[in-house]
């Protein structure tokens, strides 16, 4: 899949974004009916045959913590460039040894505050984005779902590659009053095994305050 010119394009048109004429969006509690798992009170997941370990990441400055497989690695600079040629690649990308299962986050200059209408104005421009850089993409789910008073939004879909199929789930919310867009993808071949897996890192995200309590230390779950 061409993610370089997707996330070049989400990004170019992001700066577009204006939700002064938006409508409310419709809150929900997370797509129905999905498998997906529970990482975050797990040391261990079984994927496959395989069991992986489990642990917490903070990134971006330490603003964002999320729980991922211990055998994930940050992408080379080199096979970033490869993955992603354009210079507005993903600022940091998690992956797998054979780089097929990827984690990667865009920490962007677009304006957004956790209103649920200017995300849903925002969602408005990324999906325009999406269908003019993807038209044969099989979307499968979109929303935005409010989870201990925050707004994350999502994006679900499954877009053509040069020899396989690419399942994506794009998450986005405000951090610092600004887009963070966190993306996992997968090969269409590890569909089954990874996207109960996908789901269950998304739900794990957390942002981090930056105003300390009287211990020194202040989260807030997402």
């Amino acid at each position: 899949m061409e993610m370089a010119r997707m996330d070049e394009s989400i990004i170019g048109m992001l700066n577009e974004l204006s939700g002064e004429d938006a409508q409310p969006a419709a809150i929900r509690f997370g797509p129905k009916g999905k498998n997906r798992l529970d990482v975050v009170n797990k040391s261990f997941i079984t994927v496959g045959e395989e069991k992986i370990p489990m642990e917490d990441k903070r990134v971006l400055n330490d603003l964002v913590q999320i729980r991922i497989p211990k055998t994930f690695s940050i992408m080379s600079p080199e096979v970033a460039a490869l993955k992603y040629p354009s210079e507005r690649r993903p600022s940091l990308i998690f992956t797998n040894e054979t780089a097929s299962i990827n984690l990667a986050f865009t920490y962007t200059e677009s304006k957004l505050t956790d209103s649920p209408a200017q995300l849903k104005a925002f969602m408005d421009v990324m999906k325009q984005v999406l269908r003019r850089t993807q038209p044969l993409a099989r979307w499968q789910e979109e929303g935005i779902r409010e989870i201990a008073g925050t707004s994350v939004g999502f994006f679900e879909f499954v877009a053509p590659a040069l020899d396989t199929d690419i399942y994506n789930l794009i998450s986005f919310v405000s951090l610092q009053g600004r887009a963070l867009l966190c993306t996992f993808n997968c090969t269409e071949q590890e569909l089954s095994d990874w996207k109960p897996v996908g789901w269950g890192i998304m739900d794990s995200l957390s942002l981090v305050s930056t105003n300390s309590d009287e211990n020194g230390k202040g989260e807030g779950k997402i």
